[in-house]
């Protein structure tokens, strides 16, 4: 089920959209950034590693005015739907994710993520 998890500002959803770009695998980062072309829609992945690993594994995206201008939205579980536990983590951590690109991704800033 595809449900919005934040409403913001233009300005805030381009600062989280570059920031993603800007720290995406191939500078080095844990994002992976789609977009749609000719429109202002994007999917966001957020990719989890680890110290002893060089590889990178999905732990799940959301996306950015998907739903509308300004809503970052999340594939959330279905409250019907009796999931995994280890996905209702995952959509926790995305939400973290989140948050804490909202707060603190801005220019420059080095984030860390830990789940």
């Amino acid at each position: 089920m595809h449900t919005k998890y934040k409403e913001i500002s233009f300005k805030d959803m381009q600062r989280v959209i570059g920031y993603c770009q800007k720290n995406s695998v191939q500078y080095g980062g844990l994002f992976e950034v789609y977009s749609m072309p000719g429109e202002d829609m994007h999917m966001i992945v957020i990719n989890s590693s680890s110290p002893d690993e060089e590889k990178f594994r999905p732990l799940g995206g959301f996306y950015c005015n998907y739903l509308g201008p300004g809503v970052i939205s999340i594939e959330d579980e279905d409250p019907n739907f009796d999931g995994a536990e280890s996905r209702k983590r995952h959509v926790s951590a995305i939400k973290q994710a989140i948050d804490i690109i909202l707060e603190k991704g801005f220019s420059g800033a080095t984030l860390t993520f830990n789940y």
